[in-house]
């Protein structure tokens, strides 16, 4: 982004790809920016332009990258193009401690089951494990549980075709489980969306 220096000593963004993508971030209800609890995005910063300056919004891009700087002190290029704007603004008054982060980064980031590194730094800041699109089970790995179970739901006791079940954790994700064979089990559809609260 491009700050320009208009005659009147008003400034300007200077950057087309950034209205652009702006524009498309309107339209979705996303907005890049809360500032004194009205919402900014690029476009709409027509009513700063005539500003004599820009401190304000340069103190507040400064404040969210310090804040990053504080809780991730390990720069990972997985950081870059996530909106830190948008987590600052909800999580700015969290307490985090940063040792334990990067610990956790340094582990997901050698786990071989999170295969969206980049959600990493979500994760740890908001918890959703969505963020880290943990690996899924094989089709391979999953036709010889199906098999070892006899097609019968360990949960329901029912059962059921192969393609009526799902592959599950048998210890979580979360709680150190691996997705590896010995660790899943053939849940039917219902008894798996009931157990993870789907």
């Amino acid at each position: 982004m491009y700050w320009v220096v208009n005659g009147d000593d008003s400034f300007e963004v200077l950057d087309g790809q950034q209205r652009t993508i702006s524009i498309c971030e309107y339209v979705a209800g996303n907005f890049s920016i809360n500032f004194d609890g009205n919402p900014l995005y690029f476009h709409n910063l027509a009513t700063r332009q005539h500003n004599t300056d820009a401190n304000e919004l340069w103190l507040y891009f400064q404040n969210v990258i310090n804040w990053v700087k504080v809780i991730f002190p390990t720069y990972y290029k997985e950081m870059k193009g996530i909106e830190w704007g948008l987590y600052y603004n909800k999580f700015k008054d969290n307490h985090f401690n940063s040792n334990i982060l990067s610990q956790e980064a340094s582990r997901l980031m050698q786990d071989r089951d999170v295969t969206n590194k980049k959600g990493i730094f979500e994760y740890l800041i908001d918890k959703q494990e969505k963020h880290l699109s943990i690996r899924a089970f094989e089709d391979t790995d999953k036709r010889e549980v199906y098999e070892k179970q006899e097609g019968i739901c360990p949960v329901c006791k029912q059962h059921f075709e192969i393609t009526q079940m799902e592959a599950d954790h048998i210890t979580p994700w979360h709680a150190g489980g691996k997705t590896i064979p010995e660790n899943c089990q053939m849940l039917c559809k219902e008894c798996n969306r009931r157990k993870s609260g789907k």
